[in-house]
């Protein structure tokens, strides 16, 4: 193996194990928010942490409650964030009884920015006004 090869394998290794810690501290936080996971037996959860680490510094999160895309919890990813540098979290929208006819769309959070894909014509009117102090839109 190559010393460059080496390299590669010791920062995809850093890499892993900064996610799986990313991973379990966002799991905590988002906690004194919401209900995680899926239990069997039971449809609904306000979120879930994506275990599966794709060799990017991203964390995905699937939001199935829109009350979880609150600016206190946006706000409170992002603050975690400053110990995870150049990382982001993505906080996917996946609500259950819309995933056929909502568009996709997310909130990135990094540790100096929010960029907000969200369409909220889709939203119940109480989400409509969702706003995140100096957020930027992203690509929509």
């Amino acid at each position: 193996m190559s010393t460059h090869e080496e390299e590669d394998d010791g920062q995809d290794a850093e890499q892993a194990e900064t996610f799986e810690r990313l991973y379990n501290r966002v799991g905590e936080l988002l906690k004194s928010f919401g209900q995680p996971n899926f239990r069997s037996g039971q449809r609904y959860a306000d979120y879930s942490v994506h275990g599966d680490y794709d060799s990017r510094p991203r964390l995905v999160v699937f939001i199935s409650s829109l009350k979880m895309l609150s600016p206190t919890v946006v706000h409170s990813l992002q603050k975690l964030l400053v110990e995870f540098s150049g990382w982001q979290i993505d906080l996917k929208v996946a609500v259950w009884d819309h995933l056929k006819e909502w568009p996709e769309m997310s909130v990135s959070v990094r540790s100096n920015e929010i960029i907000d894909d969200l369409q909220r014509q889709y939203f119940p009117k109480e989400y409509q006004d969702l706003e995140y102090e100096g957020a930027r839109p992203g690509a929509l």
